[in-house]
């Protein structure tokens, strides 16, 4: 088993090392002068080439910069992950064809079984084997399913790990945790085939369009639009069986933000934030505050007067909502379960920014900024990059352009920053978009 899974890794990565070794000899530069300038060991590097070892992460960025190849180490470097990705699906799907049981009882040695074929993928690891981080996740998760710890979880562990994802959602990248939450959907949905009164279908029927809700914004700003089509499908799906209508509402709603932040026509989201205000029926809730959010932003996007007197109008609606949700909504601060008034601030301040009254939109986001605390660096991004926005409006295009090439300047691009850096570079005069600075933010945003 060992040996088996070290061919295919050294097969995955026998092209990357063919790539680095070609762009070394046109550089004409040695094992030992490339070391020098990416501060590796020669021998390791010519692990790499021979393609036995996988290089860091670090390391590809050195390689990149120190042979300027144009994104083509990275680019190999990422193919090689790929088939490792592959390689590791294949290898469990053959193990549960071969090991997992199909019956209800297992018969005698099947649990011996599962667990000596998992641990044998967990020895490849230590004996060298590239498996990816999202990769590693699946296989313990399996490794925890095949010892039995996961088929136990109950209502309340799934409630607490879907909170732990509504904290993840605010406070980092949530293209980053796919795979954790595929797994953690997969393993509930078998949950909820197994289940049998109703009362704890229609609980796991939450739990599973809670993680697909979630599974769908991650998969979103990963930029997969089709998978991400797909989980939203499911989760009203579930959402709508589980008879939550609370949850029905904030489905849609989210729906409804994710389709604005795609840059979706107007009709289109005001579609959904409408069907979330039918379903709400004017029952207060988290889903029917971010509806008249939405509903807000999409009328003040059309650029009419007449729109622009309905986005306030709507504005109003979500002012009186917010003022409705319970203390546990409007205190949360660090959760996508919440609803401050910081979010209330953002709101109010992209539909005046939108409409183009930046007097009101800066005094709104200033009145949001004290409700961000650091850890929510992402809004904090998106207020700043609001703030530049309303500049270019006021015509101070220099301030403007400099203040959106430094909001959040170490992170990544998320779907609400590039919609709104998007907008400031259609809001440049046409003189203006000629500038350095314009051209590297439209770079950074491509």
């Amino acid at each position: 088993m060992h040996g088996h899974l070290r061919t295919s890794s050294q097969n995955s990565w026998a092209a990357f090392g063919a790539v680095l070794r070609m762009w070394r000899d046109r550089r004409e530069l040695s094992l030992r002068t490339l070391a020098d300038r990416i501060k590796w060991d020669h021998s390791v590097i010519a692990r790499w080439e021979q393609g036995k070892n996988p290089p860091t992460v670090g390391a590809i960025k050195a390689l990149e910069n120190a042979l300027d190849t144009g994104g083509e180490i990275t680019a190999a470097a990422l193919h090689a992950q790929a088939m490792e990705v592959e390689r590791l699906r294949t290898e469990l799907r053959r193990l549960q064809r071969s090991t997992l049981p199909s019956r209800d009882q297992p018969q005698e040695g099947e649990d011996d079984m599962e667990r000596r074929a998992a641990m044998q993928l967990l020895g490849a690891l230590s004996a060298g084997a590239v498996v990816p981080d999202h990769a590693l996740h699946t296989l313990l998760s399996s490794v925890d399913r095949m010892i039995g710890d996961r088929g136990s979880l109950n209502l309340d562990d799934w409630e607490l790990i879907v909170q732990e994802y509504a904290f993840t959602a605010i406070l980092s990248s949530p293209g980053d945790w796919v795979s954790r939450l595929t797994t953690d959907l997969a393993e509930a949905a078998l949950q909820l085939g197994q289940a049998k009164d109703q009362s704890t279908r229609s609980g796991l029927q939450r739990i599973v369009a809670l993680l697909a809700a979630h599974l769908s914004g991650a998969l979103g700003e990963k930029g997969d639009r089709i998978a991400e089509m797909r989980a939203r499908r499911t989760a009203r799906h579930a959402a709508d069986a589980s008879g939550d209508k609370n949850l029905a509402v904030w489905i849609r709603a989210k729906e409804a933000e994710a389709a604005f932040w795609q840059g979706n026509p107007p009709q289109l989201v005001l579609k959904t934030a409408d069907d979330a205000i039918r379903i709400a029926d004017g029952l207060p809730s988290l889903g029917l505050a971010h509806a008249h959010k939405v509903r807000a932003w999409a009328l003040a996007s059309h650029s009419t007067t007449y729109h622009a007197e309905a986005s306030r109008a709507t504005l109003n609606d979500l002012f009186d909502t917010f003022e409705q949700l319970p203390d546990s909504v409007t205190s949360d601060r660090l959760s996508d379960s919440g609803f401050s008034e910081g979010m209330l601030r953002f709101g109010e301040a992209y539909v005046h920014t939108l409409n183009g009254d930046t007097t009101k939109a800066n005094r709104a986001i200033e009145a949001a900024l004290p409700f961000y605390p650091p850890k929510r660096a992402y809004g904090i991004a998106n207020l700043h990059s609001m703030q530049a926005l309303n500049q270019v409006h006021n015509r101070d295009i220099a301030q403007g352009l400099n203040h959106a090439l430094t909001s959040g300047d170490n992170l990544p691009y998320t779907r609400a920053r590039r919609l709104i850096t998007t907008q400031i570079l259609k809001a440049l005069p046409e003189k203006a978009r000629a500038l350095p600075t314009a051209q590297e933010l439209r770079a950074r945003t491509a």
